[in-house]
C-alpha cells in the first residue's frame, strides 16, 4: 500500500528527469510579509513509497488558509518503468513550486492524502512585519 515518506515546504523544489528531488530553502515554519494581500514563492516537495506491485498512487494536496478559499491539487504518481525496488518499495518524488496568494495572517496548512487516505499535514505562519521606520538624516 502506497504511503507518504515525507513532505517539506521550501523556497524552491523540482524533480529532474531521473527522479532526483532538489529542494532549496527548506525547513521554515514562519513567513513575514510587508503587507497583505501578498504573494509568496513557495514549494511543496514529497516522496511517496509504492509497493513493488503498485503501478501508481493518487496524490492530493489541499491548502487550508486561515480564512478565505483554499486550493487543491490532485495528480497521479507513477512508478518509473525502470525502477529498482529497495526493500520491496519504489520511491517516487513530487515537487510543485508556485506563487501562493496570502490574504490574511495566520496558519496555512497543507494536507496530504495518498490514495484518498489522509497521510500528513504541514503548516506555516504568515505574519505582517512592517519595515522599521527610517530615521531622519
Amino acid at each position: 500500500m502506497a504511503r507518504l515518506q515525507y513532505v517539506v515546504l521550501a523556497e524552491y523544489a523540482r524533480v529532474d528527469a531521473s527522479g532526483l528531488l532538489t529542494v532549496v530553502g527548506a525547513g521554515f515554519d514562519r513567513i513575514a510579509v510587508n503587507a497583505l494581500p501578498s504573494q509568496i514563492p513557495l514549494a511543496c516537495a514529497m516522496r511517496v513509497q509504492l509497493t513493488e506491485s503498485e503501478k501508481d498512487a493518487r496524490l492530493s494536496v489541499s491548502l487550508r488558509p486561515p480564512s478565505g478559499v483554499g486550493l487543491r491539487m490532485d495528480t497521479v504518481l507513477a512508478a518509473p518503468t525502470d525502477a529498482k525496488p529497495h526493500k520491496g518499495l519504489v520511491g517516487v518524488a513530487f515537487a510543485a513550486t508556485f506563487g501562493l496568494p496570502v490574504s490574511s495572517p495566520g496558519t496555512y496548512t497543507f494536507e496530504v492524502s495518498v490514495n484518498d487516505e489522509r497521510s500528513d499535514d504541514i503548516s506555516f505562519e504568515v505574519e505582517v512585519q512592517r519595515p522599521p521606520e527610517q530615521a531622519d538624516a
